[in-house]
């Protein structure tokens, strides 16, 4: 019976996909201005965008743009969004009728590059300095450009910080303009901002590491540990103290059963599911921070966007996370969200005329649309001397983000063929630590096992596929 479920499953699955694809896929003409396009001779190519909402239309009003501006290539843009982009753009290239263009984070594309499935464009930007190594944030350049080749153009790259509720802060007897600044701090304020009602139930948390996002694998680089060695090309967390220490702190903020007292922050494991369920969705008005049942999280700069959206009375402050004393100010960089080219696409040629044209200023000296897309949605641009303009570092909140990423060290998620994998594992072996079934010591270890297990898996199966 189980098998002959998981057939069913993965039959559906598959023509769930099929269905999806045929209705993205490219076709000659099907608005009148495509067919009017066609009816100039111009080349009509397709790009698929892994956003939606608010980002989709603003990058396609950018696209808009281009077609107005020339007469030799027409875009089509299409909101394909993240959800099973993976079995789309999979299921595309396999049929030889994928997207001219395709936008898509920097995991996914390691693990799609690595197999063959994207052109390469070192030739393509040999004589476009705004698209070679040195316009760049280094770390940026590390997730496109890996095995030799440049795989994409980075449009997007986030970073994390802490952010307060200012409100919540003189409720609890603290100092609203002064965020916490290590460690022991973060538990301090943690514990007064920690609010329970009568049967002792969380009605504000003061802090959570791993919401609203769980960031194991970012914790341990701000401990200042190693879960990845580049040189050994292998998962080396186990050995390393750092990284067993964040898991630690990171157990910390719930109960202990054999301790006689418990940290005032701490949470009962068999309680967290339902303080997760019950605080609200990400994306409206009822977002956890945003109705006060968080009082500190780690988020990302778009923030500066969403919480005038969501909730424009908010009094709230943004600092560098606190790290242990003792580690040096470090960066986390995770992904980037890029433009690349599937190996089977039609239209290259004409994808590289519309790459070249999104990437570069404007011939009127105006930044560059892709600059302008990152301003739009309040995302940090991929190339430093953009992340620096002035519109976007003279918003104060906004500029600790960037500052994050350009005058730190910073560390990306590790460039290999499973990277999701090993997002996947840190987050699970964490959630094992909390609910306090392993120790951090036996999490490490294992996510070491399974992850180097995946990764010889992997390359010996892309090796296979090259012979």
């Amino acid at each position: 019976m189980t098998s002959l479920r998981g057939h069913l499953t993965w039959a559906c699955t598959l023509i769930g996909c099929l269905v999806a694809v045929y209705f993205l896929w490219p076709r000659a003409a099907t608005t009148p201005l495509e067919r009017q396009a066609v009816a100039e001779g111009r080349t009509v190519i397709t790009y698929w965008d892994r956003h939606s909402g608010h980002e989709y239309e603003a990058r396609a009003a950018l696209i808009n743009e281009f077609n107005e501006s020339q007469d030799e290539v027409y875009v089509r843009s299409v909101p394909v969004g993240y959800n099973a982009l993976m079995e789309k753009t999979l299921t595309s290239i396999a049929g030889s009728a994928p997207p001219d263009i395709l936008s898509i984070d920097s995991a996914m594309l390691a693990q799609l590059a690595f197999q063959g499935l994207f052109t390469s464009l070192d030739d393509f930007v040999a004589d476009i300095p705004c698209l070679q190594e040195g316009a760049f944030m280094p770390h940026v350049w590390k997730m496109i450009h890996f095995g030799g080749h440049l795989w994409a153009a980075g449009t997007t790259t986030d970073t994390y910080c802490l952010i307060w509720n200012k409100a919540a802060f003189r409720r609890a007897g603290l100092d609203p303009e002064r965020p916490p600044k290590t460690l022991g701090e973060i538990e301090e304020y943690a514990a007064k901002l920690t609010v329970r009602n009568a049967s002792g139930a969380i009605e504000q948390m003061g802090f959570l590491p791993w919401l609203p996002w769980d960031r194991t694998y970012m914790w341990g680089v701000m401990f200042g540990g190693t879960w990845y060695d580049e040189a050994q090309g292998r998962m080396v967390a186990a050995g390393d103290p750092h990284i067993r220490a964040s898991l630690e702190w990171q157990q910390s903020f719930t109960v202990d059963p054999n301790a006689q007292e418990q940290l005032p922050y701490a949470m009962r494991p068999d309680r967290i599911a339902a303080f997760s369920k019950g605080i609200g969705e990400y994306f409206s008005a009822n977002n956890p921070f945003y109705s006060g049942k968080v009082a500190m999280i780690s988020e990302g700069e778009w923030q500066v966007t969403f919480i005038p959206k969501y909730a424009p009375g908010l009094d709230w402050g943004v600092a560098p996370l606190p790290q242990p004393e003792g580690v040096a100010p470090l960066g986390y960089g995770e992904t980037c969200v890029a433009d690349a080219i599937p190996i089977t696409a039609r239209h290259p040629e004409a994808a590289k005329k519309f790459l070249r044209w999104f990437y570069a200023p404007r011939p009127d000296g105006r930044p560059s649309p892709a600059s302008d897309y990152c301003y739009a949605i309040h995302n940090i641009p991929c190339r430093t001397a953009e992340a620096l303009q002035e519109r976007f570092i003279r918003n104060p909140k906004f500029k600790v983000f960037v500052d994050q990423l350009t005058t730190r060290p910073v560390t990306p998620l590790p460039v290999t063929p499973i990277m999701q994998f090993i997002m996947d594992q840190t987050e699970r072996l964490r959630e094992w630590v909390t609910f306090r079934k392993i120790t951090p010591e036996e999490a490490a270890q294992r996510i070491d096992d399974l992850c180097n297990r995946a990764l010889e898996r992997a390359w010996d199966q892309i090796n296979r596929s090259r012979i």
